[in-house]
């Protein structure tokens, strides 16, 4: 038994939301996924991107330009709510349009798609 290996820093291992460091991982990827889609090119700069990005969405170009440059660490969550809320806006989160088509393939009145709906804050019609 003593000469049982115990793995660490394994890349299979799963990482827990309440994490610190997953806030940071998801951070530096959101910020990614901005910067890459408000830039334009050539002639263009990183650091300009983030400020667009600052100007149009909120995120403080510190907290993109941190994404982009710098390895994971733990980030506070009132750093990382906003970037995560400009991540949805620019529709890199698809999991409106996946419940919505989810909701199509059961009929309306089941109690699954009421149950769905309830979870969900929908209103129902009627």
């Amino acid at each position: 038994m003593r000469n049982k290996c115990h793995v660490t820093g394994s890349k299979m291992s799963v990482t827990d939301i309440n994490d610190p460091l997953f806030y940071g991982r998801s951070a530096k990827q959101m910020a990614s996924d901005l910067l890459r889609k408000e830039y334009h090119g050539p002639g263009d700069t990183i650091e300009a991107a983030a400020h667009r990005i600052q100007v149009t969405k909120g995120v403080d170009a510190s907290v993109l330009m941190q994404g982009w440059n710098r390895e994971p660490r733990p980030m506070l969550t009132h750093r990382w709510f906003p970037l995560f809320q400009a991540w949805c806006a620019a529709g890199f989160a698809k999991a409106e349009n996946a419940y919505e088509e989810e909701r199509a393939r059961h009929e309306d009145g089941s109690a699954l798609v009421r149950l769905a709906d309830l979870v969900a804050g929908k209103k129902a019609e009627g």
